[in-house]
């Protein structure tokens, strides 16, 4: 069986964090964190000729920066697809450049690498508010 939350497309990013679920748009940073072994910066912003909100991902090369705006109606595969092509863009962040090339993958295959990365942002906050009490 499909695990739908990564193919449901959302309205907004309410929608997202609710099919996901996770807490806030921290997460979706931390978890393109984890796919793509390299800073990422996400943020919600307006988009004033839609009247409504997008995702602002700005993804870290060796020696630049790209932002790119993405609006809803978005599903997390989606997402994952369109910052592969900017990961793309760049050469190897760091000294790894093991991580698969996840534009080029599978449905089934993505989901499952989304699936440990969801379970890696969960471990990670779990052991974040172990250390903040």
């Amino acid at each position: 069986m499909t695990d739908t939350r990564f193919t449901t497309v959302v309205d907004d990013t309410e929608g997202l964090l609710n099919v996901v679920d996770i807490d806030g748009i921290g997460d979706v940073e931390t978890l393109l964190m984890f796919l793509f072994a390299r800073p990422i910066g996400v943020e919600e912003v307006w988009n004033e000729d839609r009247d409504e909100t997008s995702l602002e991902v700005v993804v870290q090369g060796s020696d630049e920066a790209i932002g790119s705006t993405f609006d809803f109606p978005l599903s997390v595969v989606e997402l994952v697809r369109s910052c592969a092509q900017t990961v793309d863009d760049f050469e190897p962040y760091g000294e790894d450049d093991s991580a698969p090339n996840l534009r080029l993958l599978a449905e089934n295959e993505l989901i499952a690498i989304l699936q440990g990365a969801l379970g890696k942002v969960r471990l990670f906050n779990m052991m974040d508010d172990g250390g903040s009490e």
